[in-house]
């Protein structure tokens, strides 16, 4: 894994911390895959609840403490009535592709090709 990708915690407050445990805890059962890009990762998360602002504010905190991850977010079935399905893109540059797989627990068995 390369060391220059390093993930800073000090840089959030105590209750930012605990804010982006409970956002990951909440996140991650509601992952229903993991597709690899070829400079990162990319969550699927299917959900009956709208979870935009808790992706959004994930994402502000993760950017905080990991600045080499881009973040991109696409929200599809607007729908009342159906399911919200969330890409949510993880990428950065060189070889960031495993430590993406160790931050956010990826196995093996869930990467796509």
């Amino acid at each position: 894994m390369d060391p220059t990708f390093s993930c800073d915690l000090s840089v959030l407050t105590a209750q930012q911390r605990h804010r982006h445990g409970d956002l990951s805890k909440k996140l991650r059962p509601m992952v229903v895959e993991f597709q690899e890009l070829s400079n990162g990762y990319a969550a699927v998360i299917r959900s009956s609840e709208r979870l935009d602002s808790e992706i959004e504010e994930f994402m502000v905190l993760e950017k905080l403490c990991c600045p080499f991850f881009t973040l991109k977010l696409q929200i599809e079935n607007t729908n009342e009535n159906e399911d919200r399905m969330y890409n949510l893109e993880i990428t950065g540059s060189g070889d960031i592709k495993p430590f993406i797989r160790a931050e956010f627990g990826i196995s093996q068995k869930e990467n796509a090709t």
